[in-house]
């Protein structure tokens, strides 16, 4: 099983490469407006941009899941910056004030 740090990388990678999906679809669609011909072509692979947002999107939850104090539940371990995107995470909870090994595997707590 994966630990809590990990988890955190792995959150905060999918929630990249969903931000970069969700910026690229956008720039797909702009394009359409300036196109004069290939609408078929840019609207599918726009939609298969956004589905791809959309998978890596519900995976970074998926491992969000797992970050919390095993002590209290709290979920403010990470702090988050512009657009969601997690920054850091601590090893000590805001709430309980209780030391969280970040190494350690999440079935050993």
């Amino acid at each position: 099983m994966k630990s809590r740090q990990e988890y955190f990388y792995s959150h905060k990678l999918w929630l990249t490469i969903a931000l970069s999906l969700y910026c690229f679809s956008l720039f797909l669609l702009d394009l359409c407006f300036f196109v004069s011909k290939g609408y078929a072509t840019i609207f599918v692979i726009m939609s298969i941009a956004l589905m791809g947002g959309i998978i890596c999107h519900i995976m970074s939850h998926r491992a969000k899941e797992f970050l919390f104090c095993p002590k209290c539940g709290s979920k403010n371990i990470v702090k988050t910056g512009l657009l969601g995107l997690p920054i850091s995470i601590t090893d000590e909870c805001p709430d309980c004030h209780s030391k969280i090994v970040l190494d350690k595997s999440i079935r050993l707590d």
